[in-house]
């Protein structure tokens, strides 16, 4: 039996035991995140379960179509809750400023995909080879045999699209393509998700596009692509730094580009790094340098003080990665 299949006895135990559940996810939260802790959230709903959505960041644009994504909040209305259960985590200090909120649990549940900063939790479900936590869960509520509502499917369904990239990156495995098609006959609305997470851009994020492409750089025989935006950038177009989602896949769609990072100061003097790579090539690693994590082909990590001296740190070791690998 697999991490989901052995812990579920545990996890359904938790849960039921429980008269108020605290549940949590990262900061800046992608699809994966919000879906994942939503999926949660509904399915606690089912079992009559008293609950919370916490996240330090409010939802961005693209995702507030989620059902139930009113219900996230960033301060919880209880003072201490049974049960907290934290997804697509590998590290509990990403949980912002919620962190506190769910040290105060008496009991915690991890579910996560990430390659682990440490061990949190008193019930760890983690399987680093899963492409999205999303298909964690929906793994293990189908093997729960539990009720998933079409909220639900919606939400797992919109956590796995993202983390795959709509099933083209290569974290897709045959489980995620047929976890989504059981979803889907569940009432997932997978044409919802396409729309609102991939064809629905701001003209913020159009302009912010344009700057990146006309600024990228290209080194080691066009193998290595990086852009940066500035915080000029971010205040002359009125943007903010969801409206970059994506554009680190489109400097590594270049036929040549092995390595791609896009640098983003949405705020002045704090740098925000995305790094993508093809094949072998494990930026994680790299990201972990600077304090970041990740996947080995999708990471990223943060600095603080000027871009060019981010630029100029994170170029080098992705050059080391390139000639090392």
């Amino acid at each position: 039996m697999g991490i989901v299949e052995t812990l579920a006895p545990e996890f359904v135990s938790a849960v039921k035991s429980a008269s108020s559940v605290l549940i949590g996810t990262h900061l800046n939260p992608d699809g994966d995140a919000l879906g994942s802790a939503l999926a949660v959230s509904h399915y606690l709903d089912g079992l009559g379960i008293p609950n919370e959505v916490l996240c330090h960041h409010m939802p961005p644009r693209n995702l507030r179509f989620l059902p139930g994504v009113s219900r996230i909040r960033q301060t919880p209305k209880e003072e201490k809750y049974d049960l907290g259960i934290v997804v697509d985590l590998d590290s509990p200090d990403r949980l912002g400023n919620t962190e506190s909120f769910f040290a105060n649990c008496e009991k915690t549940i991890f579910i996560d995909h990430h390659v682990p900063h440490d061990a949190p939790g008193d019930i760890r479900i983690v399987d680093t080879t899963a492409p999205a936590t999303a298909v964690i869960l929906a793994r293990l509520f189908n093997f729960l045999g539990a009720e998933v509502t079409s909220d639900i499917a919606t939400c797992l369904i919109t956590g796995i699209v993202t983390d795959t990239g709509s099933f083209r990156f290569r974290n897709t495995t045959p489980e995620s393509l047929s976890l989504a098609a059981w979803l889907l006959e569940q009432g997932g609305n997978i044409n919802l998700v396409s729309e609102q997470v991939f064809q629905s851009k701001p003209i913020s994020s159009a302009r912010l596009l344009g700057y990146t492409l006309e600024r990228m750089q290209l080194d080691c025989n066009d193998q290595l692509c990086w852009s940066v935006l500035t915080n000029e950038d971010f205040e002359t177009n009125h943007a903010v730094d969801e409206d970059t989602e994506g554009f680190v896949n489109e400097l590594l769609f270049i036929e040549t580009v092995q390595i791609a990072a896009i640098f983003r100061e949405p705020k002045r003097g704090k740098i925000r790094c995305s790094v993508r790579s093809r094949g072998d090539y494990d930026v994680a690693a790299v990201a972990r340098i600077f304090g970041g994590g990740g996947h080995r082909n999708a990471a990223g990590c943060t600095f603080e003080g000027p871009v060019e001296e981010a630029v100029e740190k994170l170029v080098d070791e992705l050059r080391r990665c390139l000639e090392s690998s």
